[in-house]
């Protein structure tokens, strides 16, 4: 759809929402949108919450369309996916990449989970025992973000934290079609390769502490013989396989003080596997602290490494434009 299309669609939405009075302006509104969306010539500095009704439950995200975004052009956009009991709040605070999206201009998304959580997989969540189609949900929140900004479709990112990387991978493993790359944080794929998949850069960024998702396994939430083949470098290994990546370990290897990337470089449609793994991190890998109320307070790492930026720096570097029949 033409930037002109988009304007015109996005005019009668407003026009018609207005007249039936179905927008409220706070967010448990019982109709399709919410009328935080702005007119289209305010959209650049825009930052607002839309809702809407998806398989029968009313569902929410946060778009910021930030000042730097130049709208005369596409621009990425990338979509922040909370973890298990986090809001779409928490995790913008937490993940920090409202500051990516202002300092690269990028169009950023924090998507709401269905009791502040997602069908990701096997694991521990309300919505994953109720059989929720998040991954539905959040391709059409791609669709409706995409049709109100002008976004680049060859540059959407997904990242995430604990349940939100599960859900991250999920999305990979079953629509590679839509996203250019995902860089998520402390945990797994937790389905089995699906056979429509095709290659797209993977990053998955670990604390060698985790004391939620281990590095080394996932019993703690598969506790059976198979949870021991399950584990952050599995994890990376299964992606290789998954991306035709050459070679039986990754041919790169970057180590700094405080963490270190191993990667698989060589891969089939131009992309990457890489594993982040941090030295003295746990569960939390941002610089920022969680204390939810109860006993676990996850510190953070304190600044000493900008995980987002790893995170950013390596989706960044990828388009569906630039892998597109590339074999």
């Amino acid at each position: 759809m033409s930037r002109v299309e988009k304007v015109v669609f996005l005019t009668l939405i407003l026009i018609s929402a207005t007249l039936s009075g179905c927008l409220s302006s706070d967010n448990d509104s019982s109709g399709d949108d919410s009328d935080e969306i702005p007119p289209e010539e305010e959209f650049e500095g825009a930052d607002y919450v839309e809702c809407m009704i998806h398989e029968e439950l009313e569902r929410c995200w946060n778009v910021l369309v930030p000042s730097t975004v130049n709208l005369s052009n596409e621009v990425p956009m990338i979509i922040d996916l909370h973890g298990n009991t986090l809001t779409m709040e928490n995790q913008r605070a937490l993940s920090e990449f409202d500051d990516i999206a202002e300092e690269n201009g990028v169009i950023a998304v924090w998507p709401q989970g269905f009791e502040n959580s997602w069908n990701a997989g096997y694991c521990c969540s309300a919505a994953g025992e109720l059989g929720l189609n998040d991954t539905g949900l959040i391709l059409e929140i791609v669709d409706r973000v995409a049709l109100n900004h002008s976004v680049d479709e060859d540059r959407i990112y997904l990242t995430g934290w604990s349940n939100g990387c599960a859900l991250s991978q999920k999305l990979a493993n079953e629509h590679s079609d839509r996203f250019a790359a995902i860089a998520c944080m402390s945990y797994y794929l937790l389905d089995d390769p699906v056979s429509e998949y095709s290659p797209i850069p993977i990053m998955e960024i670990h604390g060698l502490v985790d004391q939620i998702i281990l590095y080394s396994n996932d019993a703690i939430h598969l506790p059976n013989i198979e949870a021991q083949e399950h584990g952050a470098i599995q994890n990376l290994m299964m992606w290789a396989d998954m991306n035709g990546c050459q070679g039986d370990t990754p041919n790169s290897n970057s180590p700094s003080v405080f963490y270190s990337i191993q990667s698989f470089t060589d891969c089939e449609t131009g992309s990457e596997v890489s594993l982040v793994t941090l030295y003295a991190a746990d569960h939390n890998p941002y610089e920022e602290s969680y204390d939810p109320e109860g006993p676990l307070i996850f510190i953070g790492n304190g600044g000493t490494v900008d995980t987002n930026g790893i995170a950013w720096e390596f989706l960044s570097r990828f388009s569906k434009s630039d892998t597109e029949g590339t074999l």
